[in-house]
């Protein structure tokens, strides 16, 4: 009896060694590219077939280095994206205050050097409303637009664009929905990016067909006990993954950075890109 309970012990020892080997040695070296359409009868042929990267919680500065941030960065360039969001945090918060303006511009000019047709934006993170001067530095000069409590509208041609709105997280942040939201309607696809995947549930009887939003890094280490009891605020209701609901989808990316612990499991760090498909309706 005390060799089947040693070798048991031993056993679970084993495989809790495997896991985490897994967690900081493998799965921290990946970076998973996760593509999807977005289809829909208000994307037209002229629109049909645009390219969308968006990548979130870069957390550059202590788990991120400078190989990491390339990495990124290439693998986003690689696909000649159309148009490339970023939905906030671009710094750890454990080093923000160190962080070397020779590191800061490191990652400026990275983020600079991407290219899309149709322009970059971005939201602000929690994180970088509490840097909020180092976060305004790096997306100034990086050429990204910062949509907080306001839309744009993404015009591919005369008669054809999309809409994008940017809100202020819920955390940190001052979400004003009604005004980032004016001037857009129902004629266009419109995306709605924030931070926060619980702002979800406030956009009420506004018209948009996908939200993008990051901040729980789909949990980093996804061990689904701890994570129900210790989800941070703005994503305690919704966590990781998609949901769908009165036909508008929330989709909440896992991030690319790391924080608190260099470690990932069963939360891959991840860029999404979306292709806009047209949907021709059924004839009546």
């Amino acid at each position: 009896m005390l060799k089947k309970i040693l070798i048991g012990l031993l056993a679970a020892l084993c495989l809790i060694g495997t896991v985490w080997v897994n967690a900081t040695l493998i799965n921290t070296r990946q970076l998973t590219l996760r593509e999807e359409v977005l289809s829909s009868e208000k994307i037209d042929a002229d629109t049909d077939g645009l390219l969308i990267a968006f990548f979130s919680d870069l957390d550059y500065g202590r788990f991120i280095d400078r190989d990491f941030l390339d990495k990124t960065v290439e693998e986003i360039r690689s696909f000649h994206p159309d148009l490339i969001l970023f939905g906030g945090d671009l710094l750890d918060p454990s080093i923000v205050n160190e962080i070397s303006q020779e590191d800061l511009d490191y990652l400026m000019n990275s983020l600079k050097s991407l290219q899309a047709r149709y322009g970059k934006y971005a939201v602000y993170g929690d994180d970088d409303l509490r840097s909020r001067d180092k976060a305004d530095y790096v997306y100034t000069n990086a050429g990204f637009k910062v949509l907080d409590n306001r839309s744009q509208q993404i015009s591919i041609d005369r008669n054809s664009a999309i809409s994008l709105i940017g809100i202020s997280p819920l955390v940190e942040g001052q979400p004003d929905i009604v005004t980032a939201f004016s001037g857009t309607g129902t004629a266009h696809y419109n995306i709605v990016l924030s931070h926060c995947p619980d702002l979800f549930d406030d956009l009420g009887e506004h018209e948009f067909s996908y939200f993008l939003s990051g901040h729980s890094r789909g949990g980093q280490i996804d061990l689904p006990i701890i994570d129900l009891f210790g989800r941070p605020e703005g994503c305690r209701k919704y966590f990781s993954g998609k949901i769908t609901r009165n036909g508008k989808t929330l989709d909440i990316t896992n991030g690319v950075g790391r924080i608190d612990t260099d470690a990932r499991l069963n939360a891959d760090a991840e860029i999404v890109f979306y292709t806009l498909r047209t949907q021709t309706l059924p004839d009546q």
